[in-house]
């Protein structure tokens, strides 16, 4: 009797523990920049619930996690964020997230690192501040389309379609631009 109020107790416990982090039919993610909070939150929709991390005016290179900051981490089901060393000292939180099984995903991973702006005093580290270049930005829309499809493939089309009005505005942007300095 013994083993069986145990078993029954244990099997609880363990799908209590595992249970999605997922908010109904929402992705819970967790992201570091308002750029990058501002991006997933044109791409996702009303299908993510997504909470940044930083606010207006915070420096992303000095910022530490907080402990609510790994609260948040901890129930994400994916975590965006700049890399290119960004966010440097949460290196270590996302790390941990991973092992954790939390998607992190850096943003960008969508950018041809031969493209990107560096320095032979620097080797592999390059300009993190990708978001000030239309077309990668635009790249990283697309990638991020990609990643929710993945975590939420019943959504991917309304994923993509939402990307796909966001470069559009992008390019209309850079194309309002272009007029003005010419």
């Amino acid at each position: 009797m013994k083993r069986i109020i145990f078993f029954l107790v244990s099997s609880v416990l363990f799908f209590a523990c595992n249970e999605s982090r997922q908010i109904g039919d929402k992705l819970n993610i967790v992201t570091t920049t308002t750029m990058i909070t501002d991006l997933v939150n044109h791409i996702g929709g009303d299908k993510v619930n997504v909470q940044g991390l930083m606010g207006s005016g915070v420096d992303p290179h000095l910022y530490k996690a907080s402990e609510g900051d790994v609260h948040k981490l901890s129930q994400a089901d994916i975590v965006f964020y700049g890399g290119l060393h960004l966010e440097g000292k949460l290196v270590d939180v996302f790390e941990k997230m991973a092992s954790r099984n939390i998607k992190t995903i850096a943003v960008s991973d969508a950018v041809d690192q031969k493209t990107l702006i560096g320095s032979e005093n620097f080797a592999s580290n390059y300009d993190p501040h990708i978001w000030f270049d239309v077309d990668y930005w635009a790249q990283i829309s697309q990638y991020i389309a990609d990643k929710l499809s993945e975590a939420k493939p019943e959504h991917a089309d309304l994923f993509r379609e939402n990307a796909k009005r966001y470069q559009a505005e992008l390019m209309a942007l850079r194309k309002e631009y272009l007029t003005l300095t010419a």
